[in-house]
């Protein structure tokens, strides 16, 4: 798909050079990060946005009651904020934002494996109740990229990205990508407001079949902030 075309759909568009959080990983770095990631709490966390375009700040906002219980889908309806210094939980970046992300048949043992907390966030601060700070995940991240040795260290966003660089290589039509990600143009919300379910769900079996045909266990350590 040409550049300008994403561009006036809302999508994201890969640049070369990461410093804007722009740049997708390639499909060899995300099969690598899908089978060699720990298996804990931050390494399924990257394998969930990296499978479903989910952004970080909804990552961080997700309590255990959005999540299916056979974790088959994720209900995206608030996000994290950062007001004067300090986390708030708000609604999503946009009304297109507000979904339900459809998760790859392979990468469900995982949601199962975060929903299963008894505190109030997925991802909680020391805190209590409050979430994890985005500052402090990103290092996270970057720790657990960097420790593969052969991944380039992106950003959380370029997970965003990086799903819909692959959907498109998978064929995905616009439409689908579109609704699934919730990142809509003004001009072109109305074309994409009615993709049906199973559209989606066809749209996550080829990311499934294409990066997680060996499914990736639950996790099983919880991992203190």
């Amino acid at each position: 798909m040409e550049p300008t075309t994403q561009r006036r759909a809302g999508l994201p568009v890969r640049k070369q050079g990461g410093e804007n959080g722009k740049e997708a990983f390639t499909a060899e770095e995300v099969k690598r990060m899908m089978e060699d990631l720990p298996h804990d709490k931050y390494g399924d966390s990257i394998r969930l946005m990296l499978g479903t375009g989910i952004r970080m700040q909804e990552l961080l906002a997700l309590e255990p009651r959005l999540i299916e219980e056979d974790g088959s889908a994720i209900h995206i309806r608030q996000a994290v904020k950062t007001v004067s210094g300090h986390m708030e939980i708000g609604v999503p970046k946009s009304r297109d934002s507000v979904r339900d992300v459809p998760v790859p048949e392979g990468l469900r043992p995982i949601v199962i494996g975060l929903r299963s907390t008894e505190d109030k966030f997925v991802f909680q601060s020391p805190k209590k109740e409050q979430p994890f700070d985005p500052k402090m995940y990103r290092e996270k991240f970057k720790d657990y990229i960097e420790a593969l040795g052969d991944v380039r260290v992106l950003t959380p966003h370029s997970c965003r990205h990086t799903y819909v660089s692959q959907m498109q290589a998978l064929g995905v039509d616009l439409a689908t990508i579109q609704s699934m990600v919730g990142h809509a143009d003004l001009d072109m919300t109305q074309h994409y407001l009615h993709v049906q379910s199973p559209v989606k769900q066809k749209a996550v079996e080829a990311f499934n079949q294409a990066f997680l045909e060996s499914k990736p266990r639950s996790s099983q350590i919880p991992v203190s902030p």
